[in-house]
């Protein structure tokens, strides 16, 4: 029995229809799937903003820069604790700028000694000091990039600074050797804020 010409231009039809389907669902799947980021400075006309690269803090890193490195990371040992005003031998001021520079960056102390650490912020944007080694202040610099609204300055080991206000923090160092300390607010420690403590 040979089925009518109508049944296979129904069939014909129905196939057409199906590979139609099949191909517009490809090329909307195409269409609506994920782009890869886009950097903020290659987007048309924001490496042009006014004042975007002028504004502290604000400038971002060239591609493929990374956070700088100090020649010593640090010894845990020569770290210390917070200390008690009674026992300050000395004050050591250190100014921060919106040229994400301490000044001075390399400031030499004894093993065992305490100190007050008064930072002064100079700049038009907030500052602060972290003493820590390498390690934990790459960790912390990277925990403030990620939530950069998170309340700093908490911690024993850290002073955070408003714009041209000054804090202070007494620490006690521990053995011989070097204490690195940073600025880890988003995108300072990485174009340069960083410092260190000699302990000699």
């Amino acid at each position: 029995m040979f089925l009518q010409p109508t049944f296979w231009m129904h069939c014909m039809f129905k196939i057409k229809n199906v590979l139609a389907t099949l191909a517009l669902g490809g090329l909307c799947a195409s269409a609506w799937s994920a782009p890869a980021p886009t950097p903020m400075a290659s987007m048309p006309g924001m490496g042009s903003m006014p004042g975007m690269a002028s504004m502290p803090g604000m400038a971002s890193m060239p591609q493929g820069q990374t956070m700088p490195k100090p020649a010593d990371p640090g010894n845990p040992a020569s770290v210390g604790g917070p200390g008690t005003a009674s026992a300050v031998s000395q004050t050591i001021r250190i100014l921060a700028d919106d040229k994400m520079r301490f000044t001075p960056d390399v400031v030499h102390v004894k093993p065992g000694e305490t100190v007050r650490i008064v930072v002064v912020n100079q700049g038009r944007t907030r500052h602060e000091l972290t003493i820590g080694i390498q390690s934990e202040l790459e960790e912390h610099a990277k925990m403030m990039a990620a939530m950069p609204d998170m309340p700093n300055g908490q911690e024993p080991n850290m002073v955070a600074v408003a714009p041209q206000g000054q804090g202070e923090l007494i620490w006690r160092f521990g053995k011989p050797g070097t204490v690195p300390f940073a600025c880890t607010m988003p995108g300072h420690m990485q174009r340069g804020m960083i410092g260190r403590f000699i302990v000699d």
